[in-house]
């Protein structure tokens, strides 16, 4: 009998580390994919209000791209109006949101739908925006 207990409370035991290691991975996952949609929404907000150096701090720099190189790159770039995210996909280190976008140019409002915007973990294990790829 006390064999039996034993092993009917270990594979209790068993089963709870294994539903805690299931909770504890969806917790993170949830969180890994809150932190991403975070990272995009602030970028975006800060290029609709075109503060380039705020939006900058968000870009994942591996090629030494300066915040004056982004600024160049944003002179060609149309306003931005609105951003909405509809979806994000994580995996290991690596993130995809996907956005809605509308912008003007020349008085008229133009819609771009089903955007993907890449993500890449740095050295700090912070979410960036893979830019310049």
């Amino acid at each position: 009998m006390f064999v039996f207990t034993s092993c009917l409370i270990l594979s209790g035991c068993d089963r709870l580390k294994q539903l805690k290691t299931t909770a504890t991975g969806i917790f993170t996952r949830e969180e890994e994919s809150n932190n991403a949609v975070d990272v995009v929404d602030e970028f975006f907000s800060a290029m609709i209000e075109k503060n380039y150096s705020k939006a900058y701090g968000y870009i994942y720099n591996d090629k030494n791209q300066t915040l004056e190189d982004f600024r160049k790159e944003m002179d060609s770039v149309t306003d931005i109006v609105s951003v909405e995210i509809n979806w994000v996909e994580v995996k290991n280190n690596i993130a995809v949101v996907g956005i809605d976008l509308i912008d003007t140019y020349d008085g008229e409002e133009k819609i771009y739908k089903d955007l993907k915007v890449s993500l890449v973990k740095d050295t700090d294990q912070k979410w960036k925006i893979n830019f310049w790829d």
